[in-house]
């Protein structure tokens, strides 16, 4: 959605950023997830990034971690490993467990102590209809 409200107050307008369900519960999730990632892995979770490709079924991660937490080749560290393990979690739970949805997109970012998400989805029936009609 990514829209934004504009409130009239008696002494100001302001600006509210509005999110849609999707985002409201994935930014939820986030920063939960985030603030247990900061209590066990400190430094390394102070910068992270996450965003899902679609047409591959894949995730570009980044972190605070040497390399982003690549070791060496086939080879990640734990906190790696647990940020796609979450994101996979997040982007099963936005198919539905009958995959009814599509992720359009997806991304989740916190640095410096700040918070973003996107989250779009799609009925996965008129894609699939899309795609026959081609």
């Amino acid at each position: 959605m990514n829209d934004v409200a504009t409130i009239e107050t008696e002494s100001e307008s302001v600006q509210v950023q509005l999110l849609s369900r999707d985002e409201a519960n994935l930014i939820t999730n986030f920063i939960n997830k985030v603030g247990e990632w900061v209590g066990v892995y400190g430094e390394k979770a102070s910068h992270i990034e996450i965003v899902y490709y679609p047409e591959d079924d894949g995730f570009e991660i980044t972190n605070n971690e040497e390399n982003n937490g690549l070791l060496r080749r086939n080879r990640v560290s734990v906190f790696r490993s647990e940020l796609i393990g979450w994101a996979n979690q997040q982007t099963q739970q936005l198919k539905g467990w009958d995959n009814a949805r599509t992720i359009t997109a997806f991304a989740v970012v916190y640095r410096d102590g700040e918070y973003g998400v996107l989250c779009k989805t799609a009925d996965a029936t008129l894609k699939t209809q899309a795609e026959e009609s081609v």
